[in-house]
């Protein structure tokens, strides 16, 4: 019974989803950590096994003021903006977790961790 038990759990943890954390640290064993540019994850880690970009569309919200006749308002106007976003992936190996490194604007908005590594 044990042993069954211990396969599904291993089965469980290959096919997990990905969750978010602050950082990981890559196989040199540097530290990489939410606000890091492209570039230095680049220095620290090598490159990626894998890139992807994609574009997010976002509502956001503009304030300004105008002038209409000798009255000033303030007029708030929601736009919808296009964010390009590139997506990292290193796999760590078969004893270490999958890392997906997301940036926006060139910087680590979010690391997430994924199952077992394959390499």
């Amino acid at each position: 019974m044990r042993i069954s038990l211990a396969l599904l759990l291993v089965a469980c943890a290959a096919s997990a989803p990905a969750y978010a954390d602050d950082g990981f640290r890559c196989r040199t064993g540097r530290l990489v950590s939410l606000g890091d540019r492209m570039h230095e994850v680049q220095s620290r880690c090598g490159d990626p096994d894998a890139v992807s970009t994609r574009v997010e569309k976002r509502r956001v919200k503009h304030r300004y003021t105008r002038w209409v006749g000798p009255v000033q308002e303030s007029v708030v106007e929601e736009v919808e903006v296009e964010v390009p976003l590139d997506e990292w992936t290193y796999d760590l190996g078969p004893q270490s977790f999958v890392r997906y490194v997301l940036f926006e604007n060139g910087a680590v908005i979010d690391v997430a961790t994924g199952g077992y590594g394959r390499k």
